[in-house]
C-alpha cells in the first residue's frame, strides 16, 4: 500500500512539472513575440467581446455617443457594412412590394379571367399602361405603350382570348423579327412556309417538304426557287413521261435538284434510255425506284453501262429493270464488293457473274453484312457454296433473324437443309417477311412459342 501511495505522488509531481514547463514556454513565447495572437482571434481579436481592447473600445463609443452621437464614424467597419446591408435588403423589399403593387395590370380584375375567355378590361388596360410590367414584353419600334402579354408568347392558341388588335399586329412583328435570327441556326422548312409562295405550292401538291431539311444544302438550294419561273416547266415534263400526281409528289420530295437540270438535256437523256431498249413505262418505274437517274448526263449513263456490261459479261440491260439503283451508285463501291467476295469469300468469277444475273440488287448492300451471313450459313450450318448460289437473297437478310431462325428450327428438330430428305427446308423459307408466316408455314409451331424461345438467346 505505501508503494502504491509513493508511486501516485511520484506521477503526479512529474505531471505537474511538465504542465508547468510548457506554461512556462508558452508563455515566454508569447513575452519575445508580442504581436503574436491565437489564430483563433487573429482576424476579430480587435472585437471578441472578451479582449480588453474590445471593451476599452466599447466604453469609449458609449462616452463619445452621450457627447454628440457620432457612433457612425467610430463604429468598427464590419459591423457599419452590416448594418448598411440589412438596411438597403430592407429597402430593396419594400420598393419591390410597392412597384409589384403599382404594376399589377391584373390586380383588380383576376377574378374576371375565366376558362371560357376574358374580360376587355384588363387587356385594353395592358395596353393602356404606360408602365413596363413583368408581365408583358413591350416593343418600342411602332409604339412606347404597345405591350404583349407573356403567356401570348409562350401559348399562341391564346391569342384568340385577346380581342384588341393592336396586341395581334405586334406579335406578329415581335414574329417577323426573330425570323432573321432563326434562319442562320435552323433549316426546318416548316418555318418558312407561310413565307414563301413556292414551299407552299409545293406542300399542297403533296410533296414531304420535311426530307428537304436535311442535308442543309438541298434547303437552302429549294428557298432560291421561284415556282412559276424554275419549276413549272420541269413539272410539266415530268407529267408528259408519266410521273404524275403522288408519284410526282414522292419523285420531288427526294430529287428537288431535278430542277437544276435544263428541259433540253433531260429530254436528250429520255432519248437515251428508249434507244437502249426501255419503253416509256419502263423509264417512268426506273425513275420512280432511282429518282436521282435523271440527274446523270448521257455521257455517263453510257459509261456505267458499258462498264457493268464488261464486268459482268452481260447481254442485255435487264438489270436496270430490277436494280435501276445501281446505275446511281459509285462504281467504285460496287467494284469493292466484287473484289472482296472474290478473294475474301473465294468466289469465282463465273459465280459472280451468276449471282448478279439472278439478284443484281444484292451489290447494293454492305459488305459486311454479306460476310456475316456467309459464314454463319456456310460454315455453322454447313451449306454448300451452291445451295447458297440457288437462292442469293438470303445473303442480305438481316443477321440476327437468320441466326434466330436457324437455331429455332434446331430447337424443335425442324432443322433439314437437304432437299432429299422429309421435313425439307429451303432458304427461302429462312427469309419470309414476318415471325408469324414463318411460325405457321415452316415450323407449324405458335407464335408465342417462338417469342420465348427468342428471349433465351
Amino acid at each position: 500500500m505505501l508503494k502504491r501511495t509513493i508511486s501516485s505522488i511520484f506521477l503526479s509531481n512529474v505531471t505537474n512539472r511538465r504542465l508547468f514547463s510548457l506554461s512556462a514556454l508558452t508563455n515566454r513565447h508569447v513575452s519575445e513575440n508580442p504581436s503574436r495572437v491565437n489564430n483563433k482571434h487573429r482576424q476579430f481579436g480587435r472585437f471578441h467581446p472578451r479582449s480588453p481592447s474590445f471593451q476599452d473600445q466599447m466604453q469609449r463609443i458609449h462616452n463619445l455617443n452621450k457627447e454628440d452621437n457620432t457612433f457612425d464614424e467610430i463604429k468598427p467597419q464590419f459591423t457599419q457594412y452590416n448594418a448598411t446591408r440589412v438596411q438597403s435588403k430592407v429597402s430593396s423589399k419594400k420598393k419591390a412590394m410597392e412597384d409589384d403593387d403599382d404594376n399589377d395590370i391584373f390586380s383588380e380584375e383576376k377574378d374576371d379571367l375565366t376558362m371560357l375567355g376574358s374580360d376587355k378590361k384588363a387587356f385594353s388596360s395592358a395596353v393602356s399602361s404606360q408602365k413596363s410590367t413583368s408581365t408583358a414584353i413591350s416593343l418600342n419600334r411602332k409604339s412606347n405603350n404597345l405591350n404583349i402579354p407573356l403567356e401570348v408568347l409562350i401559348q399562341p392558341d391564346l391569342r384568340d382570348l385577346y380581342t384588341d388588335e393592336d396586341i395581334h399586329q405586334s406579335l406578329e412583328l415581335h414574329i417577323n423579327e426573330m425570323y432573321p435570327a432563326l434562319r442562320p441556326f435552323t433549316f426546318d422548312l416548316a418555318y418558312l412556309i407561310n413565307e414563301s409562295e413556292t414551299l407552299k405550292r409545293f406542300v399542297e401538291m403533296g410533296v414531304d417538304v420535311y426530307r428537304w431539311n436535311q442535308p442543309n444544302i438541298k434547303a437552302k438550294y429549294v428557298l432560291t426557287l421561284n415556282f412559276e419561273r424554275d419549276c413549272v416547266q420541269h413539272l410539266v415534263f415530268l407529267n408528259e413521261i408519266g410521273i404524275k400526281n403522288k408519284s410526282l409528289a414522292q419523285f420531288l420530295s427526294f430529287n428537288p435538284w431535278i430542277f437544276k437540270e435544263s428541259i433540253d438535256d433531260l429530254r436528250v437523256r429520255i432519248n437515251y434510255l428508249e434507244s437502249k431498249g426501255f419503253t416509256s413505262e419502263n423509264i417512268r418505274d426506273i425513275l420512280l425506284r432511282a429518282p436521282f437517274l435523271l440527274n446523270l448526263s448521257t455521257k455517263t449513263l453510257d459509261s456505267k453501262l458499258n462498264w457493268f456490261q464488261r464486268k459482268f459479261h452481260l447481254t442485255n440491260y435487264d438489270f436496270v429493270l430490277r436494280a435501276p439503283k445501281l446505275l446511281t451508285l459509285p462504281l467504285q463501291d460496287i467494284s469493292d464488293i466484287y473484289f472482296k467476295m472474290n478473294t475474301q469469300l473465294s468466289f469465282e468469277s463465273t459465280e459472280l457473274d451468276r449471282l448478279f444475273n439472278q439478284y443484281p440488287r444484292l451489290f447494293i448492300y454492305d459488305y459486311k453484312l454479306i460476310e456475316l451471313n456467309f459464314n454463319f450459313l456456310y460454315n455453322e450450318m454447313n451449306l454448300s457454296r451452291q445451295r447458297l448460289l440457288d437462292y442469293p437473297p438470303v445473303l442480305k437478310q438481316s443477321f440476327q433473324q437468320l441466326r434466330t431462325r436457324c437455331l429455332y428450327l434446331k430447337y424443335v428438330k425442324r432443322l433439314q437443309f437437304d432437299p432429299t430428305k422429309p421435313n425439307f427446308v429451303s432458304l427461302k423459307d429462312l427469309c419470309m417477311k414476318t415471325n408469324e408466316l414463318f411460325c405457321q408455314h415452316v415450323t407449324k409451331t405458335s407464335l408465342r412459342h417462338y417469342l420465348d424461345f427468342m428471349k433465351t438467346l
